[in-house]
């Protein structure tokens, strides 16, 4: 009868250590997460330029075909610009977002309006991103960005207009800006000497409703002939990493005074905590 005692004290005692060291092994602890850690932020492009000696205009947009989302381009004339390519990159991770080139060719001499849609195309209004460029093909088959028109959307929620204005020698940006909001277009050019600002002027909204949003005018004129990049910055100018929005236009200026927009980049930020 002791022995059998014995027998059972000792077998609880191995238990005993063994349940206490699989609650202390730390093998088994489970790392809380870490709330301070931040997600890299990103970006929605929408790129254009002017290449192989004025003779081409390219777009590349950001694409996710995962989503069901892509973008379809429309053109309200033919025969002016040729498509030469209409092609999706998609990256290696699956579901990360990739970019879709669509690249024309001058064909004739002309003016056209290319309109390019990022939507479901198997779903009603789904369309997210609304984006129309007017095209001047002269008869030496060179290219002009003439303007581009982006209107209030979910992925760009601030609408945009450039122009060119008076026989191209200046160059008109009108953004929408809500400084209730704390958040303002901040400009910045390099080199800062090529261009002169004729006009900076903010139109507050035609309505009584408290925080709508109003729309800020910029004109750009030509001091000398180069190339200037302008960087239109929207943040909040006391507050870090606030960015939602970068746009940059690669611009020329000629020695007629003349303003050529080269290329034109919307990137859609957004900074994830």
């Amino acid at each position: 009868m002791k022995n059998l005692m014995k027998l059972l004290i000792i077998a609880g005692l191995i238990l005993a250590v063994a349940f206490s060291g699989c609650l202390g092994s730390d093998d088994d602890v489970v790392d809380e997460p870490d709330n301070n850690t931040t997600a890299e932020a990103t970006h929605f492009y929408k790129n254009v330029t002017v290449e192989d000696n004025d003779t081409v205009v390219k777009f590349e947009l950001t694409s996710n075909p995962s989503t069901g989302y892509g973008w379809t381009a429309t053109a309200n004339k033919t025969g002016i610009l040729n498509e030469t390519v209409n092609n999706v990159a998609t990256p290696d991770m699956v579901g990360a977002p990739g970019v879709h080139t669509f690249s024309y060719k001058a064909q004739a001499a002309g003016t056209v309006e290319l309109n390019f849609k990022y939507e479901r195309s198997f779903e009603n209004n789904t369309t997210l991103e609304d984006l129309t460029y007017v095209i001047q093909v002269y008869q030496n088959n060179t290219v002009e960005i003439l303007s581009v028109t982006s209107p209030t959307g979910n992925l760009l929620p601030l609408s945009k207009n450039v122009t060119l204005e008076n026989n191209s020698t200046a160059v008109k940006m009108m953004f929408t800006e809500n400084p209730t909001t704390g958040y303002t277009w901040n400009i910045s050019m390099t080199p800062s000497d090529v261009l002169n600002i004729s006009k900076d002027h903010f139109d507050t909204p035609a309505t009584d409703l408290v925080g709508a949003a109003g729309v800020h005018t910029w004109q750009f004129e030509s001091l000398k002939a180069g190339n200037v990049s302008l960087v239109f910055n929207h943040n909040r100018s006391f507050e870090d990493n606030s960015t939602t929005e970068i746009v940059v236009f690669g611009l020329k200026t000629n020695t007629d005074k003349t303003i050529e927009i080269r290329s034109i980049s919307l990137d859609t930020v957004t900074n994830v905590q």
